[in-house]
This record gives C-alpha cells, sequence and structure tokens, in this order.
C-alpha cells in the first residue's frame, strides 16, 4: 500500500488533500441506497396494488350485476315481519326489481344503520331498478301500500264481520268463528260478557297487518277498544253514573249512538232515556227496532216491525236490550257516562237534514214536537219519513 493510499482515512469517500475516491467506501454507500430504493419499490408498489384492486372491488360494486335506469313496470312487493336483507334482496329479485339478491345485499350492508329502519309490509317498486333506488324505496313511507280497514259508528257486528271478510278475502265463517266461539282472545275489558262481542269493536280506521287472520284482525279493533275504556276510566265512571256498571253503560252508548244525529244530543237523549227508565217507561227506541229486524238505513220503523217478539224489542218491554245494537263512538260512551241534567221524558228529530232534535217533558209537547216533525216531511221530503 502506498503512502497516498494511507492517507485516504476509513469513512472517507474521498481524500481531502489528493481528491482521491475510497472505493470501498463508495460501494458500502451505494449498497445501503440501493437496499432502500428496493424497500420503498416493495412499499409503494404494494400500495399500488393494494389501491387498483379496492378501486376495482368499488367499480364492481357499484356496476356489476345492477339495472340502470329509473325503471319499468310496477309492482308490489309484500316484506313479513322479520325477513333480513337476503330474503328481502330474494323477494326483490324474483319479482325482476333488482338485478340480483347479492347486489342488493351489498347495497345494504353497506348502509346497516338505514337497512334497520326497512319495515314490514307491501310497497310500490318498479320492475329494473338500480339496487340502491329499490333500498331507498323501501326507507321511504310513501311508497309503502298500506291496507286499510275502517268501522264506521253505529254499525253492528255482522256488518263489520261482512266489512272484515270483504277487506282481508278472509272467509266470513272464520270472523264469525272467532267473535262467537274465541272472544276470550279478543283482549276484552275483564267486565265483558263471555259470550257477546257486539259493541266492543271500536269504530276507527286500522291498518291491516301483513300476516293477518281473522283473530289478528278482530283484535285491532277490540284492543283499541280497551284503550279508549281506559282513557274515559269507563268502568269507575260507570258505577258513578245513572247506569251503575259498564256494561250497561256500553248498551245505553250503543243506542245513542243510532238515536242522535248530532253529538251535542246524545247528553240530552242519555238523560231522557235514563229518566224512562227510572219511571219504569219502555224506551221506544227505534235503534232496537232496527237491531231486532236486522234492518238497516232507515230512521223510522214500521207498525209489523215494533211488534216483534224480541228482547231487543224496547216498544213492547222495559228496560234496556240485553245487550248493545251498534258499536259505539267515544261521544256516545261518554255521553252514557255523563247525560245532561234535565226532566226530559221525550225527544224526536225535526229536521232530518240538520238533525234538529226537540227534548220535551210531557206528552203533549212530544206530539205538538211529532207534527213539526210530520210537515217537514210533507213539505220538504215527501216519502222519506216513511
Amino acid at each position: 500500500m502506498t503512502e497516498r493510499q494511507r492517507r485516504v482515512e476509513p469513512g472517507r469517500l474521498r481524500d481531502p488533500e489528493t481528491g482521491e475516491w475510497n472505493r470501498k467506501e463508495i460501494w458500502h454507500y451505494l449498497r445501503g441506497w440501493v437496499a432502500v430504493a428496493v424497500a420503498l419499490a416493495v412499499v409503494f408498489g404494494g400500495l399500488w396494488f393494494v389501491g387498483t384492486r379496492a378501486w376495482d372491488a368499488w367499480q364492481e360494486f357499484r356496476t356489476a350485476e345492477d339495472y340502470e335506469g329509473e325503471g319499468a313496470e310496477q309492482v308490489q312487493i309484500q316484506i313479513p315481519t322479520g325477513a333480513t336483507m337476503r330474503q328481502i334482496g330474494d323477494l326483490l329479485a324474483e319479482a325482476d326489481v333488482v338485478s340480483s339478491a347479492d347486489t342488493f345485499v351489498r347495497v345494504a350492508n353497506s348502509r346497516s344503520e338505514d337497512a334497520a329502519r326497512v319495515q314490514a309490509g307491501t310497497y310500490s317498486m318498479l320492475t329494473r331498478m338500480p339496487a340502491a333506488a329499490a333500498f331507498e324505496r323501501l326507507l321511504d313511507p310513501a311508497f309503502q301500500v298500506r291496507d286499510m280497514i275502517q268501522f264506521r259508528e253505529g254499525q253492528r257486528l255482522t256488518e263489520q264481520v261482512a266489512l272484515m271478510a270483504e277487506a282481508t278475502g278472509i272467509p266470513a265463517e272464520e270472523f264469525t268463528e272467532v267473535v262467537t266461539n274465541r272472544i276470550a282472545e279478543l283482549g276484552l275489558p275483564e267486565w265483558a260478557p263471555a259470550d257477546n262481542a257486539e259493541g266492543f269493536l271500536f269504530p276507527d280506521t286500522y291498518e291491516l297487518p301483513t300476516d293477518r287472520t281473522a283473530l289478528s284482525v278482530t283484535r285491532l279493533a277490540t284492543t283499541h277498544f280497551s284503550t279508549v275504556a281506559n282513557e274515559l276510566d269507563f268502568a269507575n265512571q260507570a258505577a258513578a253514573s245513572p247506569a251503575e256498571n259498564p256494561y250497561t253503560a256500553l248498551i245505553m252508548a250503543s243506542v245513542l249512538e243510532r238515536e242522535a244525529n248530532r253529538q251535542e244530543d246524545r247528553y240530552r237523549v242519555a238523560r231522557v232515556f235514563y229518566n224512562r227508565l227510572a219511571e219504569g217507561m219502555p224506551l221506544q227506541s227505534d235503534a232496537t227496532i232496527a237491531y231486532a229486524n236486522n234492518i238497516t238505513g232507515r230512521v223510522f220503523t214500521t207498525d209489523a216491525e215494533r211488534a216483534i217478539d224480541s228482547p231487543y224489542n224496547t216498544y213492547l218491554n222495559t228496560g234496556l236490550p240485553p245487550g248493545p245494537v251498534t258499536s259505539p263512538s267515544r261521544n256516545a260512551l261518554d255521553a252514557a257516562l255523563h247525560p245532561a241534567e234535565g226532566n226530559w221524558l221525550y225527544f224526536v228529530v225535526v229536521n232530518l237534514d240538520t238533525g234538529e232534535t226537540e227534548f220535551n217533558d210531557t206528552y203533549e209537547a212530544h206530539q205538538a214536537s211529532v207534527n213539526k216533525l210530520q210537515e217537514w216531511c210533507q213539505t220538504q221530503a215527501p216519502g222519506r219519513c216513511q
């Protein structure tokens, strides 16, 4: 080794005096940088590969096996209670709403919080929809088809049975079986009789359940009756009323529902009937005669109908009928509990169009009101008062 070579100190790349390069040190440094470069290349190459695959997967998620556009034909889809997203996807794919169940499930899984809001029911959908659009429809109440049923005030049980059968397609015989032999399953108040469901199907509008049966549909109305009765404190209020017990108050309310057209008059009609009961007078209610004869749609009854041999004939029998004759409204229930104060023993509607009713203490005054009704019938509606 020459003197010049020894003056290049270890660790230096170049001799400061002569400018001579130290080849060993140069190779050492180059080898380190090559290693770093290789490592960086591996890292960045891996990131690029992963990113490319993720992008491809996202593009596949968005476009694979999915319809485009706004959909084609209207179709209704019924989602049962407790259905999973997979089951819903199968239903949609079977109806050609989405291209495949997998596509729909991928959308639902990407929006798990929203998926929890999808409810059972019937939905208005379109065939050949993008999966994301189908999912959005299931979240929008505007696209949920609601099957409704309405019980009107003053309907009797046979009318309600026919209505439920028509609305659901379930045979009327199944509803008759429920209200005749399965009354204990209807959730009625404890004071309700065990053999008569008349009057306990509360008049209101109900949404029919998806998995409907005769029992589940009937319970919509009987359960609501119990709710309203609790809100009115019906049992306790009845005990403090002239009715003295809740079932008697229900019977009275059912008669009031058909005897008074205007809600404000029901409280005075209730007082008339309670006064007549106290005097031992027959109620002479055409509503009970109509029930006994199974007739509807008429205000007045005939002599022959009023002569029927029935416990519901309140022209021949004193006291209330043995059971309700209609399903009363909340207003009629309240009127039975809280009759107006007065000494009236008679009432009569003197104008069928307005429902105007006159109340009287004496038979003579009542006859004057009856004459007023007859005059109205002759001048305003000939033949209507038969």
